[in-house]
């Protein structure tokens, strides 16, 4: 299926243009060979691209379609066409101790070319025996850059604008080759096209482009031990039998998909994500790209038309908008791949039509619904968090300046975001690890934030409305009880809802007797043993948050402490009401939970919403300033 779905892909690419055909591929170029016609080197002619990374401009490699480069080449030397490294071009190494493999390189690839360009009538081709013929191993053009020796190079005349491969007799001298190759090559049915008597692909070409997989280049399908062998086909890639065109086709997308990152390939983690339609569908695809890594448009003219975009797409994802008769049968593929040495791992993959991908991303996006924090509460509600910013959530934290930041040097849970993603884009369960990560964050780094507290409460409401199963009364109840997690739900009774709140209001507590910046909060100091064994910590506290209500009272704001008295009783009325007001220890729920209500505690006072005291006076601005410093401090 994924195979068949990439060559069909490849297909629709060699048609419109952006890939080229069989027996060619797109390749990354950093260098240009010019040669006169004698077969002497004129120069090298630099063909990298000058992209603007910060403040800094780098060179990458150009993608240029070339002749197809030789599969499976690792330890062994098998010389590209028109098209290869400084080592099989020039002979040239770079380290001494490697000059005899170089010059054997040289050799093989002298060989080939000889025997492809043999009688070729094009004074390139000539041109390039010239120089195979007279060119000493080892040597490089004077004056030549050294990083273009490090990358891949072709072959042009000095005096032509178009490479050697682009003449129309090399081009046919290269097709005769192949179809000589295919000749020898073992025949069978094709898994991909059904066609028999095909010459069937012993090795496929590499997959490049997956970050953490070998830079040469990683295998989708491969088999290298007798455990993966059956019916007396061998090793390589005789017992998934694809034709040398199907292979070639669905590599080629792939790459194509894998080159485009940013636009059609996302990284998450150690997940590599891509997607495509089988028709054009911008508008999904920008907000799928959106929805996954939300990165800002490469050029700034653009934002308008990509906003756009992204709009058109969530409106479809919310039902605000009906699709459209070509966008309800459109099929949308989602393909997620992990690194395994020389191979690559399908983490998911996810097909489905364009409005049941769409449902899903809105179920994923009402599951992390939450009120918006302190600083965003002005403004409305809080963005859409792509699932790159939830990924970097499950990380821990650690100080930058003023602020807590994702440690950058911390490589996450790459099976979790993978599970993650999954759960994305099927609409299944949130991973039970998500949780006991995010629960782990909290006590560790203390660091509760709008970004982890939305994804505990859709792991939370998932959990919920899959345990209801098809049953349509428990499924509208699940979502009822998800619906009261959105914003501070003052009717809630859930001991562990009722403590994170009670907590959030002993810090506020602190803060209001300390009058300024405090050093080390409760929430530093306890907030780990309080959301796992309330009833060794709560008592204690309540008898600290006496002598801090005192301070508070004698200081410049005492309205402002009487009304976090009377909240303080209020919620003490409900715990008391229960059996058990502070239990021994929580489940994982309940843990949930806890946080859960800590936050929104935090979020209700970071908005300047607390209740009047009994004399009238509710906090003014300045109060209210006050009241996000010392929180933001916290944080």
């Amino acid at each position: 299926m994924i195979v068949q779905e990439l060559h069909d892909l490849y297909g629709r690419l060699r048609d419109a243009g952006e890939l080229p055909p069989y027996g060619f591929s797109e390749e990354k170029v950093t260098g240009r060979i010019l040669l006169r016609p004698d077969g002497g080197v004129a120069g090298v002619m630099d063909m990298r691209l000058v992209e603007k990374a910060g403040r800094k401009e780098l060179k990458r490699p150009r993608l240029t379609a070339v002749p197809q480069p030789p599969a499976g080449r690792t330890s062994g030397i098998k010389a590209g066409f028109l098209y290869d490294n400084a080592q099989y071009l020039f002979g040239h190494a770079g380290d001494p101790a490697k000059a005899g493999r170089a010059a054997q390189c040289f050799a093989a690839a002298a060989e080939n070319h000889a025997r492809i360009l043999d009688g070729v009538q094009d004074e390139g081709a000539a041109a390039v025996l010239a120089f195979f013929s007279t060119w000493q191993p080892g040597r490089v053009p004077d004056g030549i850059d050294p990083e273009l020796l490090a990358g891949f190079l072709v072959f042009a005349l000095a005096t032509s604008a178009s490479d050697v491969h682009e003449a129309p007799a090399v081009r046919a001298a290269w097709e005769r080759a192949l179809a000589a190759e295919e000749a020898q090559a073992a025949t069978g049915q094709c898994l991909v096209t059904g066609g028999a008597g095909q010459p069937i692909a012993r090795i496929h070409p590499a997959v490049k482009g997956v970050p953490g997989a070998q830079t040469s280049g990683a295998a989708l399908v491969s088999f290298n031990a007798d455990a993966w062998t059956s019916y007396g086909k061998g090793k390589d890639s005789l017992n998934a039998p694809m034709s040398q065109e199907a292979a070639h086709g669905y590599t080629a997308a792939l790459n194509w998909l894998l080159a485009r990152r940013g636009q059609r390939h996302v990284v998450v983690g150690a997940v590599s994500t891509v997607f495509w339609a089988d028709r054009p569908a911008e508008a999904f695809d920008r907000g799928m790209l959106d929805m996954l890594a939300g990165l800002p448009p490469a050029d700034p003219e653009d934002l308008p038309r990509v906003q756009a975009l992204r709009d058109s797409f969530w409106r479809l994802a919310r039902g605000e908008r009906a699709p459209t008769p070509e966008e309800r049968e459109a099929r949308f593929f989602v393909l997620g791949l992990s690194p395994n040495a020389a191979r690559l791992a399908v983490r998911f993959w996810v097909t489905d039509t364009l409005p049941a991908m769409a449902a899903r991303v809105a179920r994923h996006d009402r599951d992390l619904r939450l009120a918006a924090p302190w600083r965003e509460a002005a403004g409305g509600t809080a963005p859409v968090l792509s699932v790159y910013a939830l990924a970097m959530a499950t990380k821990p934290y650690r100080r930058d300046g003023d602020r807590m930041r994702p440690d950058p040097r911390d490589e996450g849970l790459p099976h979790l975001h993978g599970d993650l993603l999954r759960a994305v884009l099927t609409g299944g369960a949130y991973p039970d690890s998500l949780a006991a990560v995010l629960l782990d964050r909290f006590r560790a780094d203390r660091v509760v934030n709008h970004p982890r507290a939305a994804l505990l409460k859709a792991w939370l409401v998932r959990r919920r409305r899959i345990w209801a199963g098809h049953d349509a009364a428990a499924q509208a109840a699940a979502e009822a009880w998800g619906d009261t997690l959105v914003q501070l739900d003052t009717d809630r009774t859930d001991p562990g809802y009722l403590l994170g709140r009670l907590f959030a209001t002993l810090e506020k507590i602190q803060a209001a007797a300390a009058g300024r910046e405090v050093n080390a909060t409760i929430k530093d100091k306890y907030i780990s043993a309080a959301s796992g064994t309330p009833g060794a910590v709560f008592p204690r506290l309540l008898t600290l948050s006496q002598h801090h209500l005192k301070k508070a009272r004698r200081g410049d704001r005492p309205g402002w402490a009487r009304s976090l008295e009377t909240q303080l009783g209020q919620l003490m009325q409900l715990l008391d009401g229960r059996e058990t007001p502070f239990p021994r220890t929580l489940d994982m729920e309940q843990r949930g939970l806890f946080f859960l209500g800590y936050y929104h505690e935090q979020v209700r006072r970071g908005a300047g919403q607390a209740p009047p005291d009994a004399a009238g006076d509710a906090p003014d601005p300045t109060d209210q300033a006050a009241d996000a410093a010392a929180l933001s401090a916290t944080e």
